[in-house]
């Protein structure tokens, strides 16, 4: 497994994948399998800040939950 700190989008904030987590995701978990998931860091399995971890943008071709910006 690989964790990346979460590139947002510019226009709105991606939020957690975990059911009933509204939270920003900060973590970006990509499996061996290529799988990804968006995570706060209540829930991401990242033993590090997320600012201490390389950036990257999750697939935008995945479907996701987010938020606008106001």
């Amino acid at each position: 497994m690989q964790f990346f700190h979460l590139e947002q989008p510019l226009d709105e904030m991606m939020v957690c994948d975990r059911d009933g987590c509204e939270a920003i995701a900060d973590y970006l978990e990509v499996e061996d399998d290529e799988t990804e998931q968006c995570l706060c860091a209540v829930h991401t399995r990242s033993h590090k800040c997320a600012s201490r971890l390389p950036v990257r943008a999750s697939n935008r071709r995945v479907p996701y939950r987010s938020v606008p910006l106001v």
